[in-house]
């Protein structure tokens, strides 16, 4: 190769890696939430494996309960991907059915690895099962008394009695919030989008992009991963059930955007110019019933891969979604962050991320 031909191929791979390097690098902007430093998206539309290096750990465990034990078992969990799906397409949670007395129900559960996920905006598409008694379930858990769920029980949408309710629960050891709004649809009848933000003091639950509550009594202050489960433990105060037959809930994909508790992920500190084009992300809204194979837009994954997660790429103040410098005062002296709340974005000391992750 000749050494012009090697300056050109040169000049052209770091154009590359700059263009990469920038796409959303210093967060991801949800309205009327902030900036948020961390992505996880899976396209399960059309991702056709989930093992271990997906970033989900699928459970296999039994739960002992009343009056029917629960087996969350690995092959409940079912990749359906497009093109070639038979049935809906997407990542298929199985409750099995009919259950033979004496015998656990078979259930199915699956949880980012990430356990370090805090405020942020987290939101799946969802087609849940008709078949009665079940509960379908996205939540953020750490334990029982930090927890935030939205719930969809099968038996309160039979055919022959639809209520169209979903389930809205915070958990804590104080006061905890509990709200029933109707949807508008039946969750059966297509992929919808469900969605929570978590902010200190609020969450505020969304279905395709529609306001539906806040709730403020309960609220967690802690991280952890984000779950989805598909259970019946034929509690008649609850599920009901077991299912008659087999009852399937399917997600088509999950978007979050988040601060990271994680010190050791916020080392590797990648935001290098946040006034940069393409440098900080926004996160598009919903609008309307989720089209299977229809485009949809994904900020953290490239088109050659149908899961990734973004790294922090800059350090978030527990407690505190990160910010910008649109309604937090320039730094005078190029310190960030802490009490004052300082931003260096456009301060004459240069723009800097400090350790308290305020730019």
């Amino acid at each position: 190769m000749s050494p012009l031909a090697m300056l050109v191929t040169l000049l052209a791979s770091l154009l590359y890696v700059a263009k990469v390097h920038a796409k959303c690098e210093c967060g991801y902007v949800v309205k009327n939430q902030g900036v948020f430093t961390d992505a996880f998206e899976a396209d399960f539309f059309h991702q056709g494996n989930i093992g271990n290096d997906a970033g989900w750990d699928v459970s296999d465990y039994t739960k002992t309960n009343y009056p029917f034990n629960m087996k969350y078992e690995k092959n409940n969990v079912v990749s359906n991907p497009m093109p070639g799906s038979s049935g809906d397409p997407g990542l298929q949670l199985i409750v099995r059915g009919p259950t033979p007395d004496g015998s656990p129900v078979k259930t199915a559960e699956l949880s980012t690895k990430r356990t370090d996920m805090f405020y942020g905006s987290y939101r799946a598409a969802i087609k849940y099962t008709r078949e009665s008694g079940t509960c379908g379930s996205m939540f953020w858990r750490k334990d029982d008394t930090h927890e935030i769920d939205l719930e969809l029980l099968s038996s309160d949408d039979t055919v022959s009695s639809p209520t169209n309710r979903i389930n809205l629960v915070l958990h804590s050891t104080g006061p905890s919030g509990f709200e029933t709004p109707s949807i508008p649809f039946h969750p059966s009848d297509g992929f919808h989008e469900y969605r929570f933000d978590w902010s200190p003091g609020r969450v505020s639950y969304y279905v395709d992009g529609q306001h539906m509550k806040d709730l403020t009594e309960g609220v967690p202050d802690i991280p952890g991963p984000l779950v989805f489960n598909h259970w019946s433990n034929g509690d008649e105060h609850w599920t009901h059930g077991p299912p008659a037959k087999d009852a399937y809930m399917t997600i088509g994909y999950v978007k979050t955007y988040f601060n990271s508790s994680s010190q050791a992920g916020q080392k590797n500190s990648q935001c290098v110019d946040p006034n940069a084009k393409g440098a900080v992300c926004e996160v598009p809204d919903q609008s309307g019933p989720v089209t299977p194979g229809q485009d949809t837009t994904f900020l953290a994954m490239n088109k050659q891969t149908a899961q990734q997660t973004a790294q922090p790429k800059s350090v978030p103040t527990p407690g505190k979604p990160a910010s910008t410098s649109e309604n937090h005062t320039v730094s005078p002296d190029a310190t960030c962050g802490g009490e004052m709340g300082y931003t260096c974005m456009g301060s004459p000391k240069g723009n800097c991320c400090s350790q308290h992750g305020w730019w």
